[in-house]
């Protein structure tokens, strides 16, 4: 066997695990930044909708407060590996101290998906405008508080 096709199967053989790792790494960031992505998709129209700013559709309040609910359920998946904390190729806004305090990150993901599930229950019942939004508006409150401990 050729001494350079030997170099290169070990170069290769130590190099691709890390790259391998790293990308499994950025997949973890990405997939969580996705949920988020959907989940402001949909919060941006219920609020504008609480709000006033656009006419209120029960049934579409309805259908994106139950989105809400199932893609609240996917964010943890993103936040398994403390190492998906930051990446060299896929920019983050995750605290490194989410995994230092993953206790509390968790209670306040669970108290999220209360209140989105709250908020649907209450849209699913036909409530109107004036019942919702401060439903939506613990809902907001949840975000923030995450936001404030855990987002750099």
């Amino acid at each position: 066997m050729n001494i350079k096709a030997v170099l290169l199967g070990v170069v290769l053989g130590v190099s691709i695990p890390p790259v391998m790792a790293e990308s499994d790494l950025d997949a973890a960031i990405e997939y969580r930044q996705g949920v988020f992505t959907a989940m402001e998709w949909n919060l941006g129209p219920l609020a504008a909708m609480a709000q006033g700013r656009v006419a209120f559709d029960a049934e579409e309040f309805a259908q994106r407060s139950e989105r809400l609910v199932f893609l609240s359920h996917l964010t943890g998946e993103g936040f398994t590996d403390p190492a998906s904390g930051r990446s060299s190729h896929v920019e983050t806004r995750a605290s490194w101290q989410i995994w230092e305090a993953k206790s509390r990150f968790d209670n306040l993901m669970s108290e999220m998906q209360v209140r989105l599930m709250t908020l649907n229950e209450a849209a699913s019942q036909g409530q109107g405008r004036e019942q919702l939004r401060p439903l939506l508006g613990r809902v907001a409150q949840s975000c923030k508080a995450c936001h404030d401990k855990f987002r750099d």
